[in-house]
């Protein structure tokens, strides 16, 4: 009876902790994200659609990593985590389209090629994927090992 309510209040700490990480983690980043996008309003006011295209891409990210960080421990976060690197890719994939920005504003065009810039930035998300889909494989074969009691000799 003593170890259950031992075990009890071991997953509640475990929880409260893992709730006031993501909490702290949240906050941290979006007062990153507001710090960025003061700096940038000078920007958004020749690319207006630029700051919602941000903004939600912030608050979706967010939401992903809190949810991984909630569920650390779990397969549900490498599920967490594929969805996060999956979301990175098509965000960018369908928010940039083709790569180059184009922007006018009286006389005044702007033309900003940044092609290169999104090719990078989407092969570095694959390899974040792939990263999560073998961090899942690696949490299935371990849960696989303890259910069936086979431990590998330590040296």
């Amino acid at each position: 009876m003593v170890e259950e309510k031992k075990k009890r209040q071991n997953k509640v700490k475990d929880i409260a902790f893992r709730v006031v990480r993501a909490s702290v983690t949240a906050i941290l980043l979006y007062v990153l994200y507001l710090l960025v996008s003061s700096l940038l309003t000078p920007v958004f006011d020749f690319v207006p659609w630029l700051a919602e295209t941000i903004e939600v891409f912030v608050t979706v990210y967010i939401v992903l990593m809190i949810l991984g960080d909630l569920t650390r421990g779990t397969i549900f976060q490498q599920f967490f985590n594929v969805a996060r690197s999956l979301f990175l890719i098509g965000y960018l994939i369908v928010s940039m389209g083709d790569g180059v920005i184009r922007t006018s504003y009286e006389s005044f065009s702007l033309t900003i090629n940044l092609t290169m810039f999104y090719t990078f930035t989407v092969v570095l998300s694959l390899i974040g994927l792939a990263r999560a889909i073998l961090q899942a494989i690696s949490y299935m074969s371990e849960r696989a090992e303890l259910a069936s009691g086979f431990q590998q000799p330590q040296m």
